[in-house]
């Protein structure tokens, strides 16, 4: 009787361990199928992105160059507003 409970023992811890070795196989595999999912959604994200980001380096571009066209226009009127300043205060009018 023993000696068949020691047999039953061996018996249940090899299935025990087949189980084990089991599960361990699939969530193995669960993981790598996760993993290439995640990389998945990380790529249709990035390529959902791309196009706004061009579109906002786009209108980003355009901004800086306008901003640049105004700078410009208000230093030629600075300029321009000294120029008139300097004759008025060399030639003041008279009153």
């Amino acid at each position: 009787m023993l000696e068949r409970m020691r047999e039953m023992k061996i018996e249940l811890l090899a299935g025990v361990d087949e189980r084990l070795t089991g599960m361990d196989e699939r969530m193995t595999g669960m993981e790598e199928r996760l993993l290439e999912r995640m990389r998945d959604m990380q790529t249709e994200l990035l390529k959902a992105f791309l196009p706004y980001q061009e579109q906002t380096r786009l209108r980003d571009a355009a901004l800086e160059a306008r901003q640049a066209a105004l700078e410009g226009r208000f230093h030629t009127v600075e300029g321009r507003l000294v120029e008139i300043e300097k004759r008025l205060f060399l030639n003041p009018p008279a009153a």
